[in-house]
């Protein structure tokens, strides 16, 4: 079927992506040098380089059979690509699209991989990456000139900005991050007025269930005062948003008038 050659293909960007967000900041290639173990520095071959599968037939680790350490592997690698894959079969089953529309699939898989790889990138490091951000922000720009509205859609994702500022500016880096806000405006244009305001009620929304249950299951490392990355709460309820625009749209008029 054609979902699963679309969900390796998006596996095959995770896989990218992985080296991307391991390599990004260290000065090394992510084209030109080639995959290795971080334990043993082995090379990989093509046979450990499969997304998903590699890591299930290695069991999670660096395989001795081919001159391995056997060491863990990380499930960064698995789940990054699985996620991706994911997100490209959803795409490609919205029906927002006209039939057969292809480029529209592509811009929007292209913008919301770019979204995940910036959220990915924050969990890992609690860092909005400048670079990947000003990518998106392309994307968001050609989103915000095609759905026109341009008043209300660039007020509105200013003042949303300018709210994460004040959380950002008046807590002193606690409760948010200056990147958050910046991330913020760009999906606030990408989303456009009032789908951004339904984006912002669902972020918080998440993040306060992500960290009542992580009080709830009392993890050691976590407590009132720990610091969780927003990024991938911003980036789910601005794809949530984008994907049942039709509901949220509904919703939002029920209470915005």
């Amino acid at each position: 079927m054609i979902e699963v050659a679309v969900f390796v293909f998006g596996a095959i960007i995770g896989s990218f992506f992985n080296v991307v967000l391991l390599r990004k900041n260290t000065g090394e290639s992510v084209i030109f040098t080639g995959s290795r173990c971080f334990s043993c520095g082995k090379k990989l071959s093509w046979l450990e380089l499969i997304p998903i599968l590699s890591f299930l037939m290695q069991r999670g680790r660096c395989s001795p059979p081919a001159g391995g350490c056997g060491s863990k592997i990380s499930w960064q690698y698995p789940v990054v690509e699985f996620l991706v894959g994911l997100l490209a079969v959803l795409i490609h089953l919205e029906t927002k699209f006209p039939s057969g529309n292809l480029v529209s699939k592509l811009f929007y898989f292209a913008a919301f991989s770019t979204l995940f790889l910036i959220v990915a990138y924050d969990f890992r490091t609690k860092i909005i990456d400048t670079h990947l951000l000003y990518i998106f922000g392309v994307f968001s720009l050609v989103e915000f000139v095609r759905a026109g509205g341009y008043a209300n859609n660039l007020i509105s994702s200013f003042l949303i900005a300018l709210f994460f500022y004040f959380l950002w500016r008046f807590s002193g880096g606690r409760w948010m991050g200056r990147g958050d806000a910046n991330l913020a405006f760009f999906t606030s244009l990408f989303l456009g007025w009032p789908l951004n305001l339904a984006a912002l009620f669902v972020s918080f929304w998440l993040g306060g269930l992500a960290g009542f249950f992580l009080l709830l299951f009392r993890r050691r490392d976590f407590s009132l005062k720990s610091e969780i990355p927003f990024g991938p709460f911003l980036a789910t309820s601005t794809f949530s948003v984008w994907y049942f625009a039709d509901f949220f749209s509904e919703l939002t008029r029920l209470f915005v008038l």
